[in-house]
């Protein structure tokens, strides 16, 4: 597993084409490196929401745990299991494919079973805890890329969530909007830190920690 760096920055609408140009007349002239395109993830939790409670809490060593698709939300394909970890502000990433058709299931329990087979041992050991679909996030993500092609930059809008906690089927008739807002990511390894740094300084807004996790589960809790 390869370790990288993120830091995410919270962009209010009117502030938006700023932190763009900030991004394309900088040296490093981002640039578009793939198509944009809607990515879809079903989060995973405990019955006691441990991952959530660690990410809101902010501790050093946390996890979380989804399944990641993209493009249609309703027909999901060429999905991943993904394990996302973060030590120390470094992050990585553990991912198995899978090879799922969710029409085929009758219920949550039967498709993550389904899911659980084509996996390790190793992976299925990992995933016990995490057993509870707890929501589905939804985003629209545009791609770019640093002209040394060390630096990647996102930029994701339309950001909404789907409470998965009552039904035994997924839920995607009822999303609630995380905000008027963009989120811009900024990503690279572990190894190309000091480049990172240097780019961030000039930023134009102020990196914060964000969560579409933590955030998704505040809209379907307390709003």
């Amino acid at each position: 597993m390869s370790r990288r760096f993120e830091i995410k920055v919270p962009i209010p609408l009117n502030r938006l084409q700023m932190v763009e140009n900030w991004l394309m007349l900088h040296p490093q002239q981002f640039k578009t490196h793939h198509p944009d395109r809607y990515v879809n993830s079903l989060y995973l939790d405990s019955p006691d929401f441990r991952r959530f409670e660690e990410n809101l809490s902010g501790i050093s060593q946390r996890r979380k745990t989804r399944i990641r698709w993209y493009g249609d939300l309703a027909n999901p394909k060429e999905s991943m299991l993904e394990f996302k970890y973060r030590r120390g502000g470094k992050g990585s990433k553990c991912v198995y494919p899978l090879d799922v058709d969710w029409s085929q299931h009758s219920s949550w329990q039967n498709l993550l079973d389904s899911c659980r087979r084509q996996l390790p041992l190793d992976a299925q050991v990992c995933w016990e805890c995490e057993n509870i679909p707890v929501l589905i996030s939804r985003y629209r993500r545009r791609y770019l890329i640093s002209t040394c092609g060390n630096i990647r930059a996102t930029f994701d809008d339309e950001m909404q969530c789907y409470d998965q906690r009552y039904s035994n089927k997924m839920n995607i008739q009822k999303g609630r909007s995380l905000g008027d807002y963009v989120l811009l990511e900024i990503k690279t390894n572990a190894e190309h830190e000091s480049a990172l740094s240097q780019l961030i300084a000039t930023c134009p807004l102020r990196p914060s920690r964000h969560s579409k996790y933590v955030n998704g589960i505040r809209q379907i809790i307390w709003y």
